[in-house]
């Protein structure tokens, strides 16, 4: 696998337990709505499924924010739900994006899921978005879906608004999945609010958490947890028969 110029979109330091929560921010009056599970309220749409119809894992001892090490399986990341625009497109207008879209246990259509999160104050998140939009051919060819949830518009903790979204597509030319967690309702139990941006990789077969981290690394190749993570069987069973 040849690396890319997504190095750069790297982590200053990986973290493997989480005792860190993101604080509320100062609410935004034209900030959308959460759900009750932290979701953005509308379009009201429950996509617990994936687009072949498997339901998205279940875990019977709950989800959880702690990612692999080792041998030691990482926890199952809940099916957080944001409002946002699929595939980086604006003209088909905002949808709910749902974690089990990318929910694929016989990678038919991804090997590895790589969540950032980022905020329009954050000149980190500025070069981060422009090396993903620059690399989404290669980073498509190594079977990996990037999508990034925008949590604070120009002012740190002020909620991201759509209006926000709308320009930080616009002036990054967003060709990729681009979508709002305001005040971090979906994510904030991950990481420091000010630890942006902040990367999770899930593996997709299982939806476990493989790694996590913040900032930008140039020594950082996102083949690196694909090839390491990903590409070997997890220690437990994949709840789906493949052929």
């Amino acid at each position: 696998m040849m690396p890319s110029r997504l190095g750069a979109i790297g982590w200053i330091c990986v973290v493997f337990a989480f005792g860190c929560g993101g604080s509320a921010h100062s609410g935004d009056p034209n900030a959308v709505s959460a759900g009750a599970d932290g979701g953005a309220a509308s379009p009201a749409i429950e996509q617990n499924v994936n687009p072949e119809g498997v339901p998205y894992p279940n875990p019977p001892t709950g989800y959880g924010r702690t990612a692999r090490m080792g041998r030691q399986p990482g926890d199952i990341i809940k099916n957080f739900k944001f409002l946002g625009y699929r595939n980086g497109d604006r003209a088909a207008g905002l949808t709910t994006i749902a974690l089990a879209d990318y929910y694929d246990p016989c990678q038919k259509r991804y090997k590895l899921l790589h969540l950032t999160v980022s905020a329009v104050w954050c000149p980190n998140c500025v070069t981060e978005t422009d090396i993903i939009v620059a690399d989404k051919k290669t980073i498509d060819a190594e079977g990996v879906a990037v999508i990034q949830a925008l949590d604070d518009g120009p002012v740190m903790n002020v909620d991201a608004t759509v209006t926000d979204l709308n320009g930080w597509m616009f002036v990054h030319r967003s060709n990729f999945t681009e979508m709002l967690d305001p005040g971090l309702r979906n994510l904030g139990g991950f990481f420091d609010a000010a630890a942006v941006p902040w990367h999770v990789d899930i593996d997709v077969r299982t939806m476990e958490m493989l790694g996590t981290g913040f900032g930008v690394d140039p020594a950082f190749d996102l083949s690196v947890p694909l090839r390491q993570g990903s590409v070997e069987m997890p220690a437990y069973p994949v709840p789906v028969s493949c052929p």
